[in-house]
């Protein structure tokens, strides 16, 4: 690392520290925090960075009404491909532990039509439930309970069942380091073993897109630090700290409704129905071929190119030099089901 890299680094971290007054930084980009390792299931995944791309026309039965089943049937076979398994129940549990807390971390941002989908949460859920983890070990969450409620989920905070509830002000007293990012941590992700990332495949007007890296700026008390250039290197240097690599298990992309211009906020005028979902274990992946989507529904509407409009999704490459994953869509797998 350079000089320059170095003093970008470090301001990072200064703007992350400086609503906090001088509580100590607990450095977790390359190293470990106070929290123990995550219990881990046994795994054979694919080392090749592969996204399954599900076709899930048939899933939808009104505008915002979707087929729970049918949408299980196509992850139950997105997983088994992706972890060399030939059942459903042995490919969930090849990712996940009945010891494990697990954390679904949505994108609710938008409001119904252009967030994670709740039956599609659900069929996650499912899945978890087939993999052995207790119902009261499963959260569903984002930073705010209105924003929840308003994208049709139910809050739940009690012990009893799947739970679902914001962060609202629950964050770690003491900021974390997490490369360029200075942050307090949402103790929901802190207390999780294990992170499911159901993102939305979707346009920002700063970082270009946001779909499933970009989603992890909800785990941060200060995601409005860290929009400068693009989003970079921020949203890579948070995808790649170790806090969030010793817990994520699967990506999930939803573009059931998808959004080519105008995000973050839900535009009908942009949005349409790609009857999509895109899973993976490579996050640098699944968001290469998410914004591939984007910008090919951008070409077809006669709108330039997220580039050309001064805001690419630069963090891309930067989490490809990261080794996080790959951002070359040449290299990448793209299976149909």
């Amino acid at each position: 690392m350079n000089r320059r890299e170095f003093l970008k680094r470090i301001a990072g971290v200064i703007t992350g520290v400086g609503l906090l007054g001088t509580d100590a930084v607990k450095v977790a980009y390359g190293s470990g925090t106070d929290t123990p390792p995550p219990s881990s299931a046994k795994s054979s995944v694919r080392k090749n960075s592969e996204v399954i791309m599900l076709d899930c026309k048939k899933a939808r039965l009104a505008p915002d009404k979707f087929n729970k089943e049918l949408l299980k049937q196509k992850l139950d076979r997105a997983l088994m491909r992706l972890t060399n398994t030939d059942v459903p129940a042995k490919a969930w549990k090849s990712l996940f532990s009945p010891k494990d807390v697990v954390g679904l971390k949505l994108n609710c941002l938008a409001g119904k039509g252009l967030s994670s989908t709740p039956e599609l949460v659900y069929a996650v859920v499912d899945g978890l439930l087939q993999a052995g983890v207790p119902e009261r070990n499963i959260i569903i969450w984002e930073r705010f309970n209105r924003e929840l409620i308003r994208a049709g989920f139910k809050i739940n905070r009690s012990g009893k069942g799947v739970r679902c509830y914001g962060t609202e002000r629950n964050y770690e007293s003491e900021p974390t380091s997490l490369g360029s990012v200075g942050s307090c941590l949402s103790r929901i992700f802190v207390r999780s073993t294990a992170l499911v990332n159901i993102g939305v495949v979707k346009d920002h007007n700063l970082a270009g897109a946001s779909i499933g890296m970009k989603n992890l700026f909800g785990i941060i008390h200060n995601p409005n630090k860290y929009h400068f250039n693009n989003c970079d290197p921020y949203v890579a240097d948070l995808s790649a700290s170790r806090p969030v690599r010793q817990r994520m298990r699967l990506i999930i992309a939803d573009a059931l409704w998808a959004q080519y211009h105008n995000g973050p906020a839900r535009d009908d005028h942009y949005r349409w129905a790609a009857d999509t979902v895109l899973v993976g274990l490579d996050p640098v992946s699944i968001d290469a071929v998410g914004i591939d989507i984007i910008e090919k529904k951008r070409k077809s509407a006669g709108l330039k190119s997220l580039a050309e409009e001064g805001r690419p999704p630069r963090w891309l490459q930067t989490a490809n030099k990261l080794h996080l994953g790959e951002s070359d869509l040449s290299k990448i797998q793209i299976t149909k089901i």
